[in-house]
């Protein structure tokens, strides 16, 4: 119990690391921000395929249903981080700029209990969606047919604090309910430089988001003979109400004008959301997995200057090899190897162009006898394009993560 409390401490202690962010994202200044796609777990390396995976001493946050497969008597705790390197490409970018960038971050920390057989309880953190940008844009005089330069910056994102709980209903089917607090803020910042006027013209808003989101898995596995097992995943949520609250400054140069702590109160509707996944398990060492992932954007209407927003999808399919160490009638992990290929069209389109990525990962990690597992993941991606005066993104992002499990409460020898 006192490595649970121990646990728990880095696990707060760690949280205000969590929202820095030095990665610019182009597209990022629509909507939410860019809505993580990643789980920063096992499912990594398989290109995020994990729908229908589940494990032992391992999360899968795909599916919270997964949760009920982790060993009796055993608490697991997990943290990942993440490094990405950025280029960017585009016809609107300044070619005397460096158009690259680079940052590390901690992605996600989390526990779970097998509070009884059945039943496993989780809590976490986990990034939702990340909003950071900055650039050069005329802005027109109000009145006037004049314009002048205006530099434009945002950053913030909403995280997620979750509980997850899961219940093996029979040793073949579980369920499971992600119930999660979205929190967090997006700062808008517009300069009007001086030039056309004689003084820069600062506006800063700030847009505060909180309410919950539930999310429902469901997961069945069947073997079918020594050789193979399949299994199936499925998760869904309804549309979801985040309340927000937005502030205002002006200032000219270092003088305020205007500040508004309650400029609005208002709600940005996130869409209903399902998905599925299918698995194929070969001799116990051979996995096949392959994901969809879908979410409703278009019925929420919303549309501005140059964009609206679209139902997005996402295709993965991932592989996996499992090394297995077996003794009498313990079998135990020694490590295992990965790879994956994921497509989707993201919720947004600029220009009358829909914004797609596509990209591949390696991975893989091993287990201790000691209850300590490390894994690493190297993904290499697009996403965007050069055409319509658009930006286009490619980068190189290298997530490691470490897992430690042991005994939470029992009386029970432990052979891990």
């Amino acid at each position: 119990m006192k490595r649970i409390g121990l646990i728990i401490l880095i696990f707060f202690a760690a949280v205000i690391n969590t929202n820095a962010q030095n990665n610019p994202s182009p597209y990022s200044i629509i909507g939410i921000g860019d809505i993580e796609t990643s789980y920063f777990d096992r499912s990594s390396g398989m290109g995020n395929t994990g729908l229908s995976a589940s494990s032992n001493r391992f999360f899968y946050h795909a599916n919270p249903a997964s949760y009920a497969n982790l060993d009796n008597h055993f608490f697991t705790a997990e943290i990942t981080t993440r490094y990405k390197y950025s280029n960017y490409t585009g016809s609107s970018l300044s070619s005397t700029s460096d158009n690259s960038s680079s940052d590390l971050q901690i992605k996600k920390m989390a526990i779970a209990i097998k509070v009884r057989k059945h039943w496993v309880a989780s809590a976490g953190l986990l990034p939702f969606s990340t909003s950071n940008y900055s650039f050069y844009a005329p802005k027109s005089i109000l009145g006037t047919p004049f314009s002048t330069n205006a530099y434009y910056t945002g950053q913030g994102g909403i995280s997620q604090v979750f509980i997850g709980n899961s219940y093996a209903i029979t040793p073949n089917l579980a369920i499971g309910l992600h119930s999660a607090f979205l929190f967090g803020h997006m700062q808008q910042r517009e300069t009007v430089v001086p030039g056309f006027i004689d003084s820069s013209i600062t506006t800063v808003k700030n847009v505060y988001y909180t309410n919950p989101y539930f999310k429902l898995g469901l997961q069945y596995k069947k073997k079918i003979n020594s050789v193979l097992q399949l299994g199936f995943g499925a998760t869904g949520s309804l549309q979801t109400k985040l309340r927000t609250n937005t502030t205002l400054l002006v200032q000219e140069d270092n003088a305020t004008i205007k500040s508004y702590d309650n400029y609005a109160n208002d709600y940005y509707k996130l869409p209903y959301m399902y998905s599925f996944g299918a698995s194929a398990i070969i001799n116990d060492r051979f996995t096949f997995a392959t994901d969809y992932n879908y979410q409703g954007w278009s019925n929420l209407n919303y549309i501005g200057a140059g964009y609206r927003l679209t139902n997005s999808s996402r295709y993965s399919v991932g592989f996996e090899y499992s090394k297995k160490l077996r003794y009498r009638d313990l079998t135990f992990e020694k490590y295992f190897l990965q790879s994956g290929f994921f497509y989707n069209n993201s919720y947004l389109i600029l220009n009358s162009q829909q914004i797609d990525g596509y990209g591949g990962t390696f991975g893989g990690g091993f287990n201790s006898l000691k209850g300590l597992s490390m894994m690493g993941t190297l993904e290499i991606g697009q996403r965007g394009t050069i055409a319509h005066g658009l930006i286009k993104e490619n980068y190189v992002q290298f997530t490691i993560g470490i897992s430690y499990r042991d005994f939470w409460y029992t009386k029970v020898k432990r052979y891990d």
